[in-house]
């Protein structure tokens, strides 16, 4: 899930007292900048929860219920099994509604985030360990690793017509029959292993500027920046 640029976005607004907004463009070209940068990414990994604790609810506290349920509903359509929706232990507000398409082994995660909206993320797990997936969150700016595979999709477009074009788009080799009961624990596996890669890599100076960047863009627009 994509935790890393909510947290990152978090932690650019101490960067921010650092440093000064006015001053930050200019300054993530100097030394004392991208170290104060690097000091960003350390503490916001310190903060990346390891495990993701998925709790299955029977009332969802859905912040965008209507676009999550837009999303979903198509997917039923193309023989989506619903596997209910999920609270995130350690991230407060995020819920998933989880599906799974047994034919295809194709897990779909609708987020609902009460900031960053709602999106869809289609995954086909491998046996070698990698992932192949679609989504039509906008680009974060982030890294991933080379054993995680991702397809960017247009947002507008509707979600029976992207799991469509990720059956197409998908590595056709070796995949993983992961059921829809064994869908859910493949999920926290992969996050965990994911937190693992990020761990040992580290956040780059690039990728806490563009998050830190994007983060006073959406400010500006929002009018709550001085």
């Amino acid at each position: 899930m994509n935790n890393f640029t909510v947290i990152v976005a978090l932690a650019a607004a101490w960067v921010l007292v650092l440093i000064g907004k006015q001053f930050l463009t200019r300054i993530l070209l100097r030394k004392a900048g991208r170290a104060a940068l690097d000091e960003v990414g350390k503490r916001a990994l310190a903060r990346v929860p390891q495990t993701a604790g998925l709790t299955k609810t029977e009332w969802p506290a859905w912040t965008h219920a209507a676009d999550v349920d837009r999303q979903a509903t198509p997917l039923r359509n193309e023989g989506f099994q619903d596997l209910g929706a999920y609270t995130v232990n350690t991230i407060p507000g995020v819920v998933i509604r989880m599906m799974a398409q047994p034919e295809t082994y194709v897990a779909a995660h609708v987020y609902d985030h009460p900031k960053a909206g709602s999106w869809v993320e289609f995954v086909t797990r491998y046996t070698d360990g990698s992932s192949h997936s679609l989504t039509n969150l906008p680009p974060t700016g982030m890294d991933q690793p080379e054993w995680f595979r991702k397809i960017q999709a247009d947002k507008n477009t509707p979600t029976d017509q992207l799991y469509r074009q990720f059956l197409t788009q998908r590595q056709q080799t070796g995949i993983k029959q992961v059921s829809p009961e064994e869908s859910i624990r493949e999920f926290k596996d992969n996050y965990a292993k994911l937190m693992v890669w990020r761990q040992e890599r580290g956040l780059t100076t690039k990728e806490v500027a563009h998050v830190t960047l994007d983060w006073l863009e959406k400010k500006k627009a929002a009018g709550t920046t001085s």
